[in-house]
């Protein structure tokens, strides 16, 4: 049986099944997030339970070169590790608590490989997002929230018992969108298990996800900007979400002007606060490049200086990340500005979450598969707005 060190630090022995990875299914976590919540442990002195419990069936999550502990091979987990018997054969005895915990172990991995790289497209996408909703089902039927312009709105006198004056209404979406499932998979050879280690396979696999991850978060931003048919979205273009630069300054024929950016960021602040901007290369270096920038000051503070200098009582506007898209759809000299707070709504689905593993006897092979599903779509047009420049 598999065991870890609890809180005491005595040695609990628990028996892995598939029953362990439908609780977790059923509570919404990864099997690593479910063991470590159920058992409890001093993790900072044996590490998190899950990493104990592959430990002891011979999973090593970390391998350590130094200690001389290496990951094991598919084939060690799959076939069981080496022994001799009292009769002098060498045989194998496969466990089944090592099979079980192989896929999460593999996912954790993947998870912890992912997450050390923060500047991946998709971890910068992931900072933009307001909402980010679960749901236990494939269908969904987007709420709508309909202010009729409440910042127009006020308060207003009201007599007793009267019905204050209706500024928010909210409903659902006619139409019914399903949350589409992407699936990866990864095939091995029998030959192969002996060769490939843990590392190996959860490094290949993460690099696979990272670039899926990546085009992902880039053609749902796009969507935000061109807008989606299925989901009912216009573009920001025929919403009247575009400016241009040469509207706000006359004098920015050429690129932009520091007070084509300024007047963009500031228009709108009543209702939305632009945290976020989403352009390409040659769109960041016009942020970057524009005209009438202020630089550092060039004052003499040798001496006393006879000035006033005007600060902003009530700025609307703060220091703006701007995500760099390498999208080739993405249309020129364009730059969409997002406010965070009420911008992005991301909705994933835990019927679409699957893993798999199948073994091929006749092909004399194994292959793993991991399912996920998730939505996008733009939260409050209002967060919304482009500038372009020529």
């Amino acid at each position: 049986m598999a065991a870890f060190y609890d809180e005491q630090g005595q040695v609990q022995q628990v028996e892995v099944s598939l029953d362990l990875v439908r609780e977790a299914a059923d509570n919404s976590m990864s099997v690593r997030e479910w063991v470590n919540t159920i058992y409890p442990t001093d993790a900072s002195t044996y590490g998190d339970a899950f990493t104990q419990l592959c430990a002891s069936e011979g999973l090593v999550m970390q391998s350590n070169k130094r200690a001389g502990i290496r990951a094991p091979s598919l084939g060690a987990v799959l076939e069981g590790k080496p022994k001799m018997e009292a009769t002098g054969a060498v045989v194998r005895n496969p466990s089944q608590q090592a099979r079980v915990l192989l896929m999460p172990a593999i996912g954790a991995l993947i998870e912890d490989k992912l997450v050390g790289d923060l500047n991946m497209h998709a971890t910068a996408f992931d900072s933009m997002i307001a909402l980010d909703d679960t749901i236990a089902d494939e269908w969904l039927l987007w709420p709508e929230a309909n202010f009729s312009k409440p910042e127009q709105g006020r308060s207003q006198v009201t007599s007793q018992l009267a019905r204050p004056a209706r500024m928010l209404t909210l409903t659902t979406s006619e139409k019914q969108v399903r949350i589409p499932t992407y699936a990866l998979g990864i095939e091995w050879s029998e030959q192969a298990t002996r060769y490939l280690n843990l590392d190996f396979v959860a490094l290949s696999i993460a690099r696979q996800i990272a670039v899926e991850r990546n085009e992902r978060a880039q053609q749902d931003l796009l969507s935000m900007l061109n807008g989606d048919i299925d989901m009912g979205q216009a573009s920001l273009a025929s919403l009247s979400k575009v400016k241009t630069a040469v509207s706000l300054d006359a004098a920015a024929t050429s690129g932009l002007t520091q007070k084509a950016w300024m007047l963009w960021l500031y228009s709108g602040t009543a209702r939305r606060r632009v945290t976020h901007v989403v352009t390409d290369i040659l769109g960041a270096m016009a942020i970057e490049g524009r005209t009438g920038r202020p630089v550092a000051s060039t004052l003499d503070t040798s001496g006393s200086q006879i000035n006033a200098n005007a600060s902003v009582l009530n700025p609307t506007w703060g220091d703006v990340q701007v995500f760099i898209t390498d999208d080739p759809n993405w249309p020129a000299k364009t730059i969409m500005g997002v406010d965070r707070e009420y911008g992005i709504q991301r909705v994933t689905s835990t019927n679409a979450t699957y893993q798999a593993q199948e073994d091929f006897v006749l092909r004399r092979g194994s292959a793993m598969r991991w399912d996920t599903g998730s939505i996008c779509r733009r939260l409050y047009i209002e967060a919304f707005e482009c500038l372009t420049y020529q």
